[in-house]
């Protein structure tokens, strides 16, 4: 059964316009954009079933995805009608788009085709592929001054590397080059690039509205950059990989994962369900006894053994937090991605959550910690990048930029930085 996801987008309604289609036949991927300078974004949904349709060589059995009701109702249920009355609506006015229906139907009625709603802009990771691609395909349209269609997207080449200093570092683990990515109709990162590397500890800190929690989903997979040319990210030497994969990779605890987790799901499977990057463990999922294992030494590590039987739901903020954490250290990534580790517990939760970080980073994990927080940052973190308005606005020794005038300059607030033992604070300036 081939999958195929399409999206359609537009910049005013009418205006410039885009498409992108992602069709998958088993492990074989092809992705197409193209668009139109003056449209709409019900002619782009339409069209981009249309390419996919067209790329077709033979007919198929498939599965139809689009975010657009119109589309898919259109498809499903109003054409019949439409064509009873000779392409005339229930009150008697031409179809819109007539010219477009027309094709569409064509080209659907040489296939066994599916047709699937799904909610856009809601994380689902085929649907936000596709939405990418139709934002390119506006770009491209609207750079060129006319239309632009049916453009496999190639392999970005290899830009040049930001200038940076690696000499005495080791492998990349992360890598992002020129990245351009939209949040909705909102650009949030332009031309972005940041690299880091095996044993490197950084913290990323900045304003609300910086772009970090866009970051954090651009690493997991769930928002992807503008295909452009000159755009490249790498994840520990690797270019496209399997969102899944790289969940997998990666241990990361953010806000937006103890929110959406299952308050149902029992503390063990918290721990397990970090196999498979999921919300809670479920039938078809497998455990070895080696897993299973390695999930009871995790909760004794994190002093939790014995909430192993408590729902999630139950559990108290750190409890929770110090889970998320085992579920991210289980299958013993390379590197750590934590989001406001300690936002919303008291002090003495804090500091133990803090020193079992700690302990992580001794034992070699490569640790990327993003906040606006200076006292979540432990002294084993040495680089600091200040993130503002989607932009790095700086980016080096934690010693240098940790300083009143930058931190004001960051919070456009007064600011004194206050240190001690290798940590710091912020207090009102």
């Amino acid at each position: 059964m081939i999958e195929i996801y399409t999206d359609g987008s537009c910049s005013g309604n009418p205006g410039p316009g885009g498409w992108g289609v992602l069709l998958r036949d088993g492990d074989v991927e092809t992705e197409l954009c193209g668009g139109e300078p003056a449209t709409t974004n019900n002619r782009m949904e339409l069209l981009a079933v249309i390419e996919a349709l067209q790329s077709l060589t033979e007919p198929v059995t498939a599965r139809v995805y689009t975010d657009s009701q119109y589309v898919q109702k259109g498809i499903s249920e109003w054409i019949h009608s439409w064509k009873q009355r000779g392409w005339k609506t229930a009150g008697k006015e031409p179809v819109k788009n007539e010219d477009l229906w027309r094709r569409l139907d064509t080209l659907a009625s040489g296939h066994k085709l599916e047709w699937h709603w799904v909610r856009g802009h809601s994380g689902h990771p085929e649907n936000e592929r596709v939405d990418v691609l139709a934002r390119a395909g506006l770009e491209q349209s609207r750079s060129a001054g006319k239309k632009v269609g049916a453009v496999v997207v190639p392999a970005p080449a290899a830009p040049p590397v930001k200038e940076r200093n690696t000499t005495a570092l080791s492998r990349s683990i992360l890598d992002i080059q020129h990245a351009t990515v939209y949040r909705g109709d909102i650009c949030v990162f332009s031309d972005f690039s940041f690299a880091l590397h095996e044993g490197e500890h950084a913290a990323i800190v900045g304003p609300n509205g910086a772009g970090k929690s866009t970051l954090l989903k651009l690493l997991a997979g769930g928002v992807h950059p503008l295909p452009l040319n000159e755009t490249r990210i790498s994840l520990f030497g690797e270019e496209g990989g399997n969102v899944w994969d790289v969940r997998k990779r990666i241990g990361i605890v953010s806000h937006d994962l103890q929110r959406d987790y299952l308050i149902c799901a029992e503390g063990l499977n918290v721990i397990l369900s970090g196999y498979y990057a999921s919300n809670d463990t479920y039938g078809y999922q497998e455990f070895s006894e080696a897993q299973v294992a390695r999930a009871h030494d995790v909760m004794q590590e994190l002093g939790i053994e014995s909430l192993a039987g408590r729902r999630f739901g139950h559990l108290s903020t750190g409890e929770q937090r110090r889970f998320l954490l085992g579920r991210a250290l289980v299958h013993d990534p390379l590197m750590l991605v934590l989001d406001e580790p300690t936002s919303g517990l008291d002090v003495k939760a804090c500091f133990q959550y803090l020193d079992l970080l700690r302990a992580q980073i001794r034992k070699g994990k490569t640790a990327l910690l993003v906040t606006h927080h200076l006292h979540e940052i432990p002294p084993e973190i040495e680089r600091l990048v200040l993130l503002k308005g989607g932009k790095i606005v700086a980016d080096g020794p934690k010693t240098v930029l940790l300083n009143n005038d930058r931190i004001s300059e960051l919070f456009d607030l007064p600011i004194v930085v206050a240190k001690a033992n290798g940590w710091y604070q912020a207090l009102p300036g």
